[in-house]
């Protein structure tokens, strides 16, 4: 099935979404995508001049993200050393 910005969609979640896209929908703005894009920590694709973001390279994304509890346990470690 196609959306209306024809990204084929997989049950409920699209197949790939644009720039604007992800970063709507993990709460982050597009410069910080792009950050991320540049750092090698997301992967992208190009079709044409769109840049789409596939599912499952934002799941990879989403699943490689710190742990909040790991950061505040480390930073609590080395602040007592």
């Amino acid at each position: 099935m196609m959306n209306e910005v024809g990204s084929a969609e997989v049950g409920a979640e699209k197949a790939a979404h644009t720039i604007l896209e992800f970063g709507a929908s993990h709460g982050i703005g597009r410069s910080l995508v792009y950050e991320e894009i540049a750092a090698g920590r997301l992967k992208c694709r190009k079709v044409g001049r769109r840049t789409l973001i596939l599912a499952k390279d934002a799941e990879a994304w989403r699943d490689a993200l710190p742990d909040i509890v790991v950061r505040l346990l480390a930073s609590a470690v080395a602040k007592a050393v």
